[in-house]
């Protein structure tokens, strides 16, 4: 047990316990010796109680002793686990204070937000600061290494603190606060940790902080840690969690959908949700929220908007006040673009008499009947994709070529040229296919594989296997698409002969052969070839030759969400996002044929502007984390001098409208146990804490408790064995 003395040179009082003995030897007198025959009797008596009466003195002397050595003990202030020689005086001391400035903290309550009271909390703490103290202060959103400054120089860094957008984890601030005092020269060290401890500003699951916190500590370096909890007591804040517009596109003149999430954290509640785009207020609905739960608000745009960049906005509208304003509105972008042109080939031609033919799912899928779409599905037969002279990425986004029998290697040779200029190809043979044909040189330099035979699966059916949830085709349906996937029966397949060392297989079959290969090409545009092993067609009946699979059938929902993600994967957009959260980089695609040298960025201020100029080599422009919340426009120069106009929208973290407290004994494993911090939530708090730690658990209450039991012993003792015998 660690005890020390915040006034060691008053223990040496306990030396005074030895007065009693030293004046008991001073003070005895040495006995006459008087011969008196008639006593005789007494000094008989004399002799068997003299033990007795020896022992009894002892023990109140010993009692007296002990008396003083504890009041002596008591005046030094003895206490377990303290700073001592620093005691609780104000010394020189190296203090870090790490203020959480993530979104969060704008929760505000009595007029005053959780960060106001963060930088009133460390103004107590600079206040009682000796000017020569070392002060670090550190933004949480900040990972530049910190320079000591004096209290006085510090408190103005704390006043010009602002919550940022982008944040890191507190944990990254708390470990560079540590490593900051541990390496100062003076004598006491303070780390304080200014927050509202929300869940999402900490990383739980690392051990990093612990081990790094520890260095000092195996050092024999004492560096105390104090955590000011300033989480509020009862949240209540209704937040726009999401805006998104619905996924797939669309085609023009058709509304987009808007999807967006109302959560409330507190009681249940109603608010007005309104929807804004370009500038203009929409829509409005009204909703009823469920106590701590959300509910999905949708919206649908205009239907005649123009094709090109559009920007808007979901806000919470009247209804009550809220405490934490950034997250009453959430920012959303999209661009409308015309229909993407698909080419369809097969043998056959549409006839109305063969509602089966190998191009009719697909075009089914890609744009139905009746249906404003995204995509058009332009059918030709094969001998009409022969006697094309022409193929360019400006008249296909993408081409399908489904049970073709056969091929010559001109034709492969345009195909060629045309994925390489950055545009897509499905190729899915079935029972037609001739494998001389895609397996030609000019084929095999395109294709992810070669041909072998057909191939009859052992249990005469088998299913699609675990998809590649990574790749684009899959990763937005992947719950839907991975299990619809599983269950539909392949009766037969193109067992592969070679497969080529850049091809990526996306899908198996449960055996483990491959269903989906694709192969990529890189150039101003990635082009991309994908191969199907088995048909994108099915036949009612299963005695029909060109009976593989039952992969479209008409309930199955995965068919026609994979053909869906396949045409804009093949048109290179289905990557395109516009709608980020704060910190991330954003990846804007250029229009390699109206690419500008460089391209003016402004933000929600339109007073901050960027010029960035994209790498010749890539046809991606980078915006490396921006941080403002709302709208930015992004806009260039095409080669033939018309404008060019891109934009994206950033949002807060979803997390950060979520303040749930940790829980107490939560943060002991990021700290390396409850002993290595203190936590406090107000002035009062921390002064406990203060003392706690730097002077540590004094000893004086229990000290002072058995100088009161001695007391009273030792005048129990006195009495008995003072008094007189009562005559018999």
């Amino acid at each position: 047990m660690d005890i020390s003395l915040l006034h060691a040179g008053l223990a040496a009082g306990a030396g005074l316990a030895a007065v009693p003995v030293i004046l008991h030897l001073m003070m005895k007198q040495k006995p006459k010796r008087v011969i008196f025959p008639a006593l005789r009797l007494i000094q008989e008596r004399h002799k068997r109680s003299k033990k007795k009466l020896r022992i009894k003195n002892w023990l109140l002397l010993l009692a007296r002793m002990m008396l003083l050595a504890l009041m002596a003990l008591a005046l030094a202030r003895p206490t377990l686990h303290s700073e001592v020689p620093l005691g609780d005086q104000e010394v020189p001391t190296a203090l870090a204070l790490v203020f959480d400035t993530s979104q969060s903290m704008e929760y505000t309550e009595r007029g005053k937000n959780r960060l106001a009271e963060a930088k009133a909390l460390a103004g107590e703490i600079l206040k009682k600061s000796t000017d020569d103290s070392e002060v670090y202060v550190i933004d949480s959103a900040e990972p530049f290494k910190p320079a000591p400054l004096s209290p006085g120089a510090a408190r103005k860094r704390v006043d010009a603190l602002a919550l940022r957008p982008a944040n890191r984890v507190l944990n990254e601030a708390v470990i560079q606060a540590n490593a900051a005092v541990a390496a100062s020269n003076l004598s006491r060290r303070e780390v304080y940790v200014l927050t509202d401890l929300a869940r999402s500003a900490w990383d739980l699951s690392s051990t990093r902080t612990a081990e790094e916190l520890a260095r000092p500590r195996k050092s024999k370096i004492l560096v105390s840690t104090y955590v000011l909890q300033l989480s509020p007591k009862d949240v209540r804040d209704v937040a726009v969690v999401s805006a998104e517009p619905a996924p797939g596109g669309a085609a023009e003149g058709e509304p987009i959908e808007i999807r967006a999430k109302v959560r409330s954290s507190g009681p249940k509640t109603s608010r007005v949700v309104e929807l804004w785009l370009d500038g203009a207020k929409r829509d409005q609905k009204n909703v009823e929220i469920p106590a701590n739960g959300e509910v999905e608000a949708m919206f649908l745009t205009p239907p005649k908007l123009a094709p090109g960049l559009h920007q808007g906005s979901i806000k919470i509208g009247v209804g009550g006040t809220d405490n934490l304003p950034f997250d009453d509105v959430r920012y959303f972008s999209f661009a409308l673009r015309p229909a993407l042109d698909l080419l369809v080939v097969s043998d056959y031609a549409r006839d109305p008499a063969r509602p089966d033919d190998d191009a009719v799912f697909v075009q089914r899928a890609l744009s139905p009947e009746g249906a404003d779409s995204a995509f058009r599905a332009v059918r030709e037969t094969t001998r009409q994709f022969q006697a094309r002279t022409r193929l360019t990425t400006r008249d296909f986004a993408g081409i399908f070529l489904l049970n073709v029998e056969t091929l010559q290697p001109a034709d492969w040779s345009r195909l060629a040229a045309y994925v390489r200029e950055g545009g897509g190809l499905v190729v899915a043979p079935g029972n037609r296919s001739r494998p001389d044909s895609y397996n030609n040189a000019v084929a095999a330099g395109l294709l992810p594989a070669t041909l072998d035979a057909p191939k009859v699966p052992a249990e005469k059916t088998t299913t699609f296997a675990k998809a590649d949830l990574e790749h684009p085709l899959f990763n937005r349906y992947a719950k839907l698409i991975d299990s619809e996937l599983g269950l539909t029966p392949v009766y037969r397949y193109w067992k592969l002969k070679q497969v080529s060392e850049s091809a990526r297989v996306l899908l198996r079959y449960a055996g483990g052969d491959p269903a989906l290969l694709e192969r990529t090409f890189k150039g101003t545009k990635t082009g991309h070839v994908l191969l199907w092993t088995t048909p994108l067609s099915r036949r009612v009946d299963r005695a029909d030759p060109a009976a593989w699979n039952e992969f479209p059938i008409p309930a199955s929902w995965g068919f026609v969400g994979v053909m869906l993600e396949t045409a804009p994967y093949l048109a290179g957009t289905v990557g395109e996002t516009l709608n980020y959260e704060a910190g991330q980089d954003v990846v804007l695609p250029i229009d390699p044929g109206r690419r500008s040298t460089n391209y003016t960025v402004q933000g929600p201020d339109p007073k901050v502007t960027d010029r960035l100029a994209p790498p010749a080599t890539s046809d991606d422009l980078l915006i490396p984390s921006p941080a403002s919340l709302g709208q930015w426009a992004v806009e260039g120069k095409a080669p033939d001098g018309t404008p060019v106009r891109m934009g994206f929208s950033v949002n807060a973290p979803q997390a950060e409208s979520q303040v749930v407290a940790l829980k107490p004994g939560e943060l002991d494993a990021a700290f390396g146990g409850k002993e290595f911090y203190k936590v406090a939530d107000n002035a009062q708090g921390l002064r406990d804490a203060q003392a706690s730690g730097r002077v540590g658990t004094e000893i004086f209450p229990i000290l002072m408790f058995l100088i009161l039991l001695l007391v009273t012993a030792e005048n129990v003792l006195a009495n008995k064995f003072h008094r007189e015998a009562v005559a018999a």
